[in-house]
């Protein structure tokens, strides 16, 4: 696995860019709610391979985080036709110094941010459920849309999201994988589609891979997926590159060690 210096160094020398993969309406795959970025290396041949659970681990997503966010504004700039999404950690989950030129750019932009959807990921738990609750209250406000990722298989709690009252649950890939081959499985799929429901008005069923997942997820109640079935993560899906940004990475990759 690469250090945290190296993989800094990688950012700050551009080296890092985003894949783009659909999320569409399960009756009809050629509706498409929205893109959702996703990191990729530019020399990568297969999926990323990248320290994040060791950058949570020691707090150090945040930088990470402001590049990916920036990459994406700058492309809903290019193209006003686009509706682009991008996880975070919660841990960046917080109004503070790093956030407030984004939020500026957001705020004098109200056209971007209607077409952004930030995901908080439930890989780590945020600073505070107030300071998350904050930080989406702030960022709905400003028109963007919230979505919890990979519901499910993290560290995220019921509360948080009851707090938080995101747009969009987004249920992780693993339930729909047991699913496949076991009944409680999908008993539980449809029973979890039902409780995000009553928590976001969007709930969207990650990891539909095949026509029989499609079906499954549909008869669990599901209207929106995501996965190769409907598209792999493309970095030309956008007709150009987004190259994450280098300026701060640099002084990140001569700190870490």
């Amino acid at each position: 696995m690469q250090s945290v210096r190296d993989f800094y160094r990688e950012l700050a020398q551009g080296r890092l860019m985003l894949a783009f993969q659909p999320v569409v309406w399960l009756p009809d795959s050629s509706r498409v709610l929205y893109h959702e970025g996703l990191l990729r290396h530019i020399d990568a041949q297969g999926g990323e391979v990248y320290p994040l659970a060791l950058l949570e681990k020691h707090q150090l997503m945040r930088e990470l985080d402001h590049s990916v966010v920036r990459c994406v504004i700058e492309a809903l700039h290019r193209d006003e036709r686009l509706r682009l999404g991008c996880n975070i950690s919660a841990q960046s989950a917080i109004i503070d110094g790093f956030w407030l030129p984004i939020l500026q750019v957001l705020r004098d932009s109200p056209s971007v941010a209607a077409r952004l959807v930030i995901e908080i990921t439930e890989s780590a738990t945020p600073p505070s459920i107030e300071a998350a609750s904050e930080f989406v209250l702030c960022l709905r406000e400003m028109g963007c849309r919230v979505a919890i990722d990979d519901f499910g298989a993290g560290l995220g709690t019921l509360e948080f999201i009851r707090q938080t009252r995101p747009d969009i649950v987004k249920i992780d890939k693993g339930y729909i994988q047991r699913a496949r081959g076991e009944l409680n499985s999908a008993q539980t799929l449809s029973h979890l589609v039902q409780l995000c429901k009553t928590l976001a008005p969007c709930v969207i069923i990650e990891g539909v891979e095949t026509g029989s997942d499609q079906n499954l997820a549909t008869a669990c109640g599901g209207e929106w997926g995501q996965g190769y079935l409907f598209g792999r993560p493309q970095v030309d899906r956008l007709g150009r590159r987004c190259c994450l940004e280098q300026r701060r990475a640099a002084l990140c990759a001569s700190d870490q060690a």
